[in-house]
């Protein structure tokens, strides 16, 4: 059914898109933009490390933003910390190969094997084999760990009743979900480090630094092969990976690759149950249907590409499909879908009256937004536009109370499922 201003759809209300921003300054369209790109850029940035290249040809520009995909980020997060749990022995150099990014001349190798074949190309390690508290590293993840709580405050009160879904997103919230997988970065939080160097041409120059003791091969009656042909002319070369890696068979290993994948679908379902009104009418615009519609497609890729992989044991920290076409075409749609997501979010953006930020439209959306548990958005004339301010609500004698908030004047009435009556207004 169709009105003149939206379209019903059994308990959904769809509103137009419609150019809403006219009345924002610039000030706050820079408060607003920092806001929208925040999450985004820090889950980036903080997710896709600088690449390390062991060959003289490069990656061309398609090569490389697979990378910033949110399914590559979350899939290293997951491999490293897969990769930690299987690791027989733990050092500072398995922390600085398991983080690279190797770029050879087959192109990306995320592989356990690159311990050995990058091990001519490393210039500089880390000193640890774990990221120091006070490091770069850390301080990435306490910011993206603050992003995330306050978008899981609300999911979990959205879960337990306390807080209905937000349906009508402004430009300054586009981006929950990915502040909330962010959340997972914690899983390999004390591994994750960019203090490494690897250099494209090996040389005893480029590799001035002498691995830890248990970097090292160590004589074993268990090792089958020849020990003498791993042996670097100046340094011992590390294990081969069956000596240093429980195989991807390892039930810790198992156990840890379902729950990372169990969360991933978990936000799925909440993401799509977001999108279906299910027990009442749902409002929604075009910002809050491209956001869930965004959030179910990166998501259900993600959970098809690392259940795949994660059902098959790769213990690759670079997801293997990412030099495949159809992976550079999903990633270059997903961010050209982000970058319009964005433009149409700022169109439908405006202010309320309370100051919080909407895409819903007049009345409903000033009404729907400004609502809190204790406080309401009243019209002095319905359908006039006309607003007088915020009212608190209290309980008397069975019936809610309503007293007015920073208004000069008075307001004496109760508020029976959201319509006044009986509201007497005076204004000073």
């Amino acid at each position: 059914m169709v009105d003149g201003n939206s379209l019903y759809w059994g308990a959904a209300h769809f509103y137009p898109l419609a150019y809403q921003s006219r009345g924002i300054g610039f000030e706050e369209w820079i408060s607003l933009l920092t806001l929208c790109l925040a999450p985004l850029i820090a889950h980036v940035a903080s997710g896709a490390p600088c690449p390390s290249y062991i060959s003289k040809d490069r990656p061309r520009w398609h090569d490389q933003i697979c990378h910033f995909n949110p399914t590559s980020i979350l899939f290293r997060y997951a491999a490293i910390s897969d990769r930690r749990i299987r690791a027989l022995k733990w050092d500072n150099y398995t922390m600085a190969a398991t983080n690279a990014l190797f770029w050879t001349g087959k192109g990306w190798d995320g592989s356990e094997e690159m311990l050995s074949r990058g091990f001519a190309h490393c210039a500089h390690m880390p000193e640890h084999s774990r990221v120091k508290l006070l490091s770069w590293e850390m301080a990435k993840t306490v910011i993206i760990t603050l992003q995330g709580a306050q978008p899981f405050y609300c999911l979990v009160c959205i879960l337990i009743g306390s807080m209905d879904v937000n349906t009508n997103m402004a430009m300054d919230g586009i981006f929950p979900s990915l502040a909330i997988l962010g959340l997972l970065r914690l899983c390999a939080a004390m591994w994750l480090t960019g203090d490494f160097v690897y250099t494209t041409y090996p040389s005893s120059q480029s590799r001035p630094m002498t691995p830890t003791r248990s970097a090292t091969i160590e004589r074993s009656t268990e090792y089958k092969g020849s020990f003498d042909s791993l042996l670097d002319p100046e340094f011992f070369m590390p294990a081969p990976p069956e000596y240093r890696f429980h195989p991807p068979s390892y039930w810790p290993s198992r156990v840890f690759r379902a729950a990372f994948l169990i969360v991933i679908l978990a936000l799925a379902v909440l993401c799509t149950m977001f999108l279906v009104p299910w027990s009442k009418a749902t409002m929604y615009t075009t910002t809050s249907l491209m956001v869930g519609m965004m959030n179910i497609i990166y998501l259900a890729a993600s959970i098809l590409s690392y259940g795949y992989y994660s059902f098959r044991g790769t213990s690759s920290t670079i997801i293997p499909c990412i030099s495949s076409l159809w992976y550079k075409i999903y990633t270059i749609f997903l961010m050209t879908f982000m970058i319009a997501l964005v433009i149409i979010s700022a169109i439908e953006t405006r202010e309320t009256p309370c100051g919080k930020y909407t895409s819903l439209p007049g009345e409903v959306g000033d009404i729907a937004t400004c609502v809190t548990p204790t406080s309401h958005l009243i019209p002095v004339h319905p359908g006039s536009g006309q607003w007088f301010g915020l009212v608190s609500g209290s309980w008397a004698n069975g019936r809610p109370q309503i007293s007015t908030q920073n208004f000069t004047g008075s307001c004496i009435g109760s508020l029976i499922e959201g319509e006044v009556y009986n509201a007497t207004v005076s204004l000073a």
